[in-house]
């Protein structure tokens, strides 16, 4: 699972590339004016290091050479007398080396950093968000929705004779069987929803714009796919399915979460093995 790039993560990528190359103009310009005896150099890393940090390594190596050929072009006009003519681009290559490993150490390290923090965001075994994250996903798209007046299904489901196979298969075959179920859902959604494990064998979804026709069809597609991979490997699974379309968003995710739940029990009180959802308010 990727972890959702924010919109305005994008605003402050395109942002930090335009001050990138008004901030490297604003040095050669600077640099040229105040002659040769003064070096501004190390000041090009700043542009460098905030497009690196905000947008990613590629705009960050572009910016790396612009500087150095604005270094360059501000060393040339400057008038700068050398032994030898090729000298200031030599100076210019070095430099541009210099400002190339910046940017790549820095966005190595960023990568890293990312990547720790993703983990901390996902279920180790099944790759689905965890509870952290779908909290605090389901919070920002739940204000999303609400100021663009649509809906939310929450889908609350758990996976019927789970212990069964846990106990008589062993608990390998019990992590296969998490971990095929997440990436057959994951598969089935679209940019925007989410897939997260709340603990053991239940897991909620979040179907992002959809109201209650829409969920029941998603959901039924769900629910079939899933079936029909635990018939074809002999896993004696299924799935009790409890799913709430909100077309007036409540202030938190907290209400439409336990709705879901207790919609969820009902059916593993009833037989099992079923998909049953409500509209809110009630129709």
């Amino acid at each position: 699972m990727n972890i959702v790039l924010e919109e305005p993560r994008k605003v402050k990528s395109f942002l930090a590339i335009v001050g990138g190359l008004a901030l490297v103009a604003f040095l050669g310009i600077t640099d040229y004016l105040t002659g040769a005896e003064l070096s501004f150099s190390i000041f090009y890393l700043i542009p460098i290091t905030l497009v690196t940090l905000f947008s990613n390594r590629m705009p960050g190596l572009v910016i790396a050479c612009v500087s150095a050929g604005a270094w360059l072009g501000a060393d040339l006009q400057a008038g700068h007398e050398y032994s030898h003519f090729l000298i200031p681009y030599w100076n210019a290559a070095v430099r541009l080396g210099y400002f190339i490993s910046h940017t790549l150490i820095l966005s190595s390290l960023l990568k890293t950093i990312h990547r720790e923090k993703e983990k901390s965001l996902l279920d180790p075994l099944t790759n689905a968000a965890n509870w952290r994250y779908f909290e605090e996903y389901s919070r920002r798209e739940l204000e999303r929705e609400r100021r663009e007046k649509k809906p939310i299904t929450i889908a609350y489901f758990d996976l019927d004779n789970f212990k069964q196979v846990n106990d008589t298969l062993g608990h390998d075959v019990g992590d296969e069987l998490l971990r095929t179920v997440a990436q057959l859902i994951q598969t089935a959604l679209r940019p925007g929803d989410m897939l997260a494990r709340v603990g053991g064998d239940e897991f909620v979804i979040l179907l992002a714009a959809t109201g209650y026709e829409g969920a029941q069809t998603a959901l039924g597609r769900i629910r079939e796919m899933v079936l029909a991979e635990m018939k074809s490997r002999g896993w004696p699974v299924s799935l009790s399915i409890g799913a709430i379309a909100f077309s007036v968003l409540p202030s938190s995710i907290g209400p439409m979460i336990k709705r879901a739940d207790e919609l969820m029990y009902t059916i593993k009180h009833s037989g099992k093995n079923n998909l049953k959802i409500e509209q809110w308010p009630p129709q």
